[in-house]
C-alpha cells in the first residue's frame, strides 16, 4: 500500500467540518474529511436553519460580545449563499430569508424594541398590523409583530452545496472510536488533524491525552414536530425568560406535507423526557400565541438532541464564540451554533500553519458516505389522542 502524505484530515462531517473542508479545498489544500455515519448527521441535520443575528440575546438583556460577534453571521453566509467569498452557497436553499418575532400584547413590548434596536442596528422594525404576512393574522396572534433579518436556510441543500463539490475525498471512518488508528492502518499521514464531531470530541481528546484544559458542556434538547402544518411560519413566540416560548420554523416532508419544526422553550428539556411534555407546551404557547391554529388532527414526532459543545468563557449562560482545544497539530473543535461555522473556519486558518500543496489525493479506495436524511422523514409519528 502506498504511503499517502495529505494537507488535513477532518473528522465529522456536519456543518464545522464541511464548512472547513470546502474552504480548505477551495484554497488548494489536499483534505480529507471522514465521517462514521451520514454527511451532516446529528446536530447539522437537527438544527432549525436560523442564522442568527443576535436578536434573541439582546432582548435577553445580553447586550454583549455575544449578540454583536453574531450579528455579523448573516450577512457572511448571504456572501457564500451569492457564491461570492471563500465558501459557495450558491446551489443551497432559502426556507425563509427573514423571521418574526411575536410579542403579546402589553408584555415587555416598548423594552424589547427599544433593546434589539440598540444592539443590532435598523435590521429590526415593529411591522404595521395592516403589513402583517397573512399567516400570522391567520393564526389569531394578538400583540406586536417584530421584523428580525435572519435567514432560515435549507439545512439539506446546504449540507449537499458544502459537500457535492469535493464529495470523492469525503469517505466512511469504520472505526469511529480509533480515527487515527483508520489513518494509520490506510497508511494516510496528515500534517494536520481537526475533530469537529461534537460529541465525541472530548473522548477522542481523552483517548489521545490531549484533555488537560479541555472542558465541554451538554445541552440537551427534546424538539418538537407536528404535520400537517397549515402553512409556512417562522417566528420565535416571545416570552418571559432568555428563551422564546417556541421557535417555529417550516420544512417540507418527502410525502409533500409542511412540517412545523418546534424548538426554544417547548424543546429545553432532557431529551429522554416524555414526548406529551412536548406537545403539551405547544398546545398551551399556541393556546395564548397562535389561538385559531388549529392541532385537532395534527400528527406529533420528537427528536431528542445531544448538544455538545465547548464550555462558555463568559457567564455560563452559553457559548459567544466558537471553541478550539489544540494540542500541537490536533484541533478539537465546536462552532456552538450553525451560524458561527464561518467565525470558526476563520480560527482553524489561524491556528494551522501551513501552506497548501495543490495536491490532490484519489481517495476512491476508501467507502463513500451518503447524505443524511431529514429528521422528519425519520421520525415515528403519532396523533397522540
Amino acid at each position: 500500500m502506498a504511503q499517502r502524505n495529505v494537507d488535513i484530515a477532518i473528522i465529522g462531517a456536519g456543518i464545522a467540518g464541511l464548512w472547513a473542508f470546502h474552504r480548505f479545498k477551495r484554497m488548494g489544500y489536499d483534505v480529507l474529511l471522514l465521517e462514521s455515519d451520514s454527511i451532516g448527521n446529528g446536530q447539522t441535520i437537527a438544527s432549525q436553519g436560523i442564522i442568527h443575528s443576535g436578536l434573541k440575546y439582546a432582548f435577553a438583556g445580553k447586550i454583549n460580545d455575544l449578540a454583536q460577534n453574531i450579528s455579523a453571521m448573516p450577512d457572511l453566509w448571504r456572501t457564500a449563499l451569492r457564491g461570492e467569498g471563500d465558501i459557495d452557497l450558491s446551489s443551497a436553499r432559502y426556507n425563509a430569508e427573514s423571521q418574526h418575532l411575536l410579542i403579546p400584547k402589553g408584555f415587555m413590548g416598548g423594552l424589547v424594541k427599544l433593546v434589539t434596536k440598540q444592539a443590532l442596528g435598523n435590521n429590526v422594525h415593529e411591522v404595521p398590523k395592516d403589513e402583517w404576512p397573512q399567516e400570522i393574522t391567520d393564526s389569531g396572534f394578538k400583540g406586536s409583530v417584530v421584523f428580525m433579518d435572519e435567514p432560515v436556510l435549507d439545512i439539506p441543500s446546504v449540507i449537499r452545496a458544502l459537500a457535492e463539490p469535493f464529495k470523492g475525498s469525503i469517505r466512511k471512518i469504520d472505526t469511529p472510536e480509533d480515527p487515527i488508528g483508520f489513518l494509520e492502518r490506510h497508511e494516510i499521514y496528515p500534517q494536520q488533524i481537526i475533530f469537529t464531531s461534537a460529541a465525541s470530541n472530548a473522548i477522542q481528546a481523552s483517548q489521545a491525552q490531549h484533555n488537560n484544559g479541555l472542558e465541554t458542556q451538554k445541552r440537551p434538547l427534546l424538539m418538537g414536530m407536528l404535520k400537517p402544518a397549515p402553512y409556512p411560519l417562522y417566528a420565535h413566540l416571545v416570552g418571559s425568560s432568555d428563551k422564546p416560548v417556541a421557535t417555529i420554523t417550516t420544512h417540507k416532508a418527502e410525502d409533500g406535507e409542511l412540517v412545523w419544526y418546534l424548538g426554544g422553550g417547548v424543546a429545553e428539556r432532557a431529551k429522554e423526557a416524555a414526548p406529551q411534555e412536548v406537545y403539551e407546551a405547544t398546545r398551551k404557547g399556541f393556546a395564548k400565541y397562535l389561538p385559531d391554529v388549529d392541532l385537532a388532527a395534527v400528527e406529533w414526532a420528537v427528536l431528542p438532541i445531544d448538544r455538545v459543545e465547548g464550555k462558555s468563557k463568559t457567564d455560563g449562560w452559553m457559548p459567544d464564540t466558537p471553541t478550539i482545544h489544540s494540542v500541537g497539530n490536533v484541533h478539537y473543535c465546536w462552532p456552538t451554533k450553525l451560524t458561527f461555522a464561518p467565525l470558526l473556519s476563520d480560527r482553524l486558518l489561524e491556528k494551522i500553519d501551513l501552506e497548501p500543496s495543490g495536491n490532490e489525493t484519489d481517495f476512491s479506495f476508501l467507502q463513500p458516505v451518503e447524505y443524511t436524511k431529514t429528521p422528519w422523514d425519520k421520525a415515528t409519528w403519532t396523533k397522540d389522542s
